[in-house]
């Protein structure tokens, strides 16, 4: 089921998703002014140009009545439906501040939902954390360029429901059957990190508190 034909069965009138091919992509990103937004925007289609992605999972775009382009995002859903995959997701700098990011992740989870996707994954560098916590995100550790490593089962009523689901759940029911995978996605990673990152990531594991799992992880893995 595409995106925006999602999107009208949940009901929402003034936000829709628009799909964007590589070239209207590059039109959208061209009307962006500030050079920061820019920079992470070709990053991402640099990315997304170097793994051959565009033939099968297009940009999505958060618009609205006039369909201005608000927000972006690059996700994947594989074939089996086990993973929705969060890549990057962007928001111009005019734009910011105004709840846009949310929205576009919700609607993603709501497509993953009806599409009975089972898990969710994503990377969070230290700066996009206070954004990722805030929604009930939890962390089992770093990957092997320092960046915190979510992974997690969808939420079946939706992104808003997330701080639910984990509160209710204990540490098995959220790795799942995905233990080992996780456990080799992160271990050692924490050990190898440079000065200037293990001072961030010391200060970021404040900042997470409970959110931050690693140390669970490690014990469910010596026990199985």
């Amino acid at each position: 089921m595409c995106p925006e034909k999602v999107i009208s069965a949940l009901g929402f009138t003034d936000l829709h998703l628009e799909k964007l091919n590589r070239s209207a992509y590059i039109t959208s990103i061209a009307t962006i002014a500030d050079l920061k937004t820019v920079k992470f925007a070709n990053m991402s289609l640099d990315w997304w140009d170097k793994h051959s992605l565009w033939h099968s999972h297009a940009c999505v775009a958060l618009c609205d009545v006039d369909n201005t382009h608000l927000c972006y995002i690059f996700y994947k859903i594989d074939r089996y439906k086990m993973y929705l995959s969060i890549h990057n997701i962007f928001t111009p700098l005019s734009q910011r501040r105004k709840g846009y990011a949310h929205e576009l992740l919700k609607m993603i989870f709501d497509v993953a939902i009806l599409g009975n996707v089972s898990r969710f994954k994503i990377t969070s560098i230290s700066t996009s954390l206070d954004f990722y916590l805030a929604l009930g995100f939890v962390y089992w550790g770093v990957n092997s360029v320092g960046d915190y490593y979510c992974d997690l089962p969808i939420p079946l009523d939706g992104l808003n429901t997330l701080q639910t689901m984990v509160n209710n759940s204990n540490y098995s029911s959220l790795v799942g059957k995905n233990s080992e995978a996780i456990y080799k996605k992160v271990n050692g990673n924490n050990l190898t990190l440079s000065a200037l990152q293990l001072l961030i990531y010391e200060s970021d594991k404040l900042k997470m508190g409970e959110n931050y799992m690693l140390q669970n992880l490690l014990k469910m893995s010596n026990c199985t």
